[in-house]
């Protein structure tokens, strides 16, 4: 459940991030530039995918068990 709930979380951020691009563009620049860079970052194929893709990485990531370290065995 955490991996899932995970996923979702770094899902938003990272299309949170693509619409932030998009209306910093709008703001900063012009509207005109801003509508066809948004549409390309949201719908272009490889991108809107690799998002997915990468948001699944960074959970599993995120939520695999540590390792435990263990110490040394003592020479004696």
């Amino acid at each position: 459940m955490g991996l899932l709930a995970t996923y979702l979380a770094c899902l938003i951020v990272g299309q949170a991030i693509t619409i932030g691009i998009g209306l910093s563009i709008d703001r900063f620049y012009s509207p005109t530039a801003s509508l066809p860079i948004s549409l390309f970052l949201y719908f272009a194929m490889f991108l809107y995918f690799a998002m997915f893709w990468l948001a699944w990485r960074v959970a599993v990531r995120i939520t695999e068990p540590k390792a435990e370290t263990r110490a040394p065995p003592s020479a004696g």
